[in-house]
């Protein structure tokens, strides 16, 4: 196999703290496959075939959509986790469940204006939700995370002050012990179900039973979002080298679509990390 990208090749490139990711776009399939003709019906073009659109009514209906929107949260939480003792993790549960998602952005809305008026000392409150169903799917609660990244030291909020703002039910705070706590808004399925990993998978099964129209997470407007944009990869990778970004993994897929001549593209993601310096400490010298 030739080498998947080459020099010329226009990349995508994107940023999130210290980590880069590129991927080639040139083999990307850029063409429509299927014509939308209206009734909820499309053509698809290779084959003329005429097929019936079927209508998504749980996010678990398009688990590739699913897969996506929980690695674009993953992103966000990466990109805004700067320090953990500048971060609180939030389970806002109400008294008498209710399946009115609007009535609970609602309440949320109106839980951070309490919280913003009375939390003043650590400067400014960001936040990323997403709504989680019972077992029973008979009513929601919310996790959240909170961001005091304006804050000169720790940040600490009793959790009288957080059931206070919320007023709603009952409430649960915390911190996060590593950089790797947002795995527990971004859940997934696993081919083995274990002690460790079963609570995960029971809220992956839980999240694929959210409504296909429902957002699977939202987030106040001061969150920052990674840096995107397209270049050739000379010119990428000139960067890089001069940044000191070493290569940590490479994934190759297989696309789909063909060369005029047979031929199968391929595109390729692969992933890059700050080099990690290294102090070499000199030979004490005698007195």
């Amino acid at each position: 196999m030739e080498t998947i990208i080459k020099p010329c090749d226009i990349v995508k490139v994107k940023v999130v703290k210290e980590e880069i990711t590129i991927s080639n776009i040139n083999t990307c399939n850029k063409k429509a496959t299927i014509k939308k003709i209206g009734n909820r019906k499309h053509v698809i073009l290779s084959t003329g075939e005429i097929v019936n659109e079927k209508k998504s009514l749980k996010r678990g209906d398009n688990l590739y959509q699913l897969i996506q929107s929980n690695l674009q949260l993953q992103d966000l939480i990466k990109e805004n986790s700067i320090n953990l003792n500048k971060i609180l993790l939030l389970t806002l549960t109400y008294e008498h469940k209710t399946l009115d998602t609007q009535q609970i952005g609602a309440d949320f809305k109106d839980f951070m204006k309490r919280l913003r008026r009375n939390v003043v000392e650590f400067g400014n409150i960001e936040f990323i939700n997403v709504y989680e169903l019972y077992k029973d799917l008979q009513g929601y609660h919310i996790h959240a995370i909170l961001f005091f990244n304006e804050s000169t030291r720790a940040v600490f909020v009793p959790a009288e002050t957080i059931l206070q703002a919320w007023g709603k039910g009952s409430v649960s705070v915390g911190a996060p012990k590593d950089f790797g706590y947002y795995y527990y808004l971004t859940p997934h399925l696993s081919k083995e179900v274990n002690d460790r990993n079963s609570h995960l998978h029971e809220k992956a099964l839980l999240q694929m039973e959210l409504p296909a129209n429902l957002y699977l997470y939202r987030h106040s407007k001061g969150i920052k979002k990674p840096f995107i944009h397209t270049d050739t990869y000379e010119n990428v990778k000139k960067y890089l080298d001069e940044n000191k970004y070493v290569l940590e993994k490479e994934n190759i897929y297989i696309n789909p679509m063909k060369t005029t001549n047979g031929n199968n593209l391929y595109y390729c993601k692969r992933y890059y990390k700050k080099e990690k310096e290294t102090t070499t400490l000199g030979k004490r010298k005698p007195i």
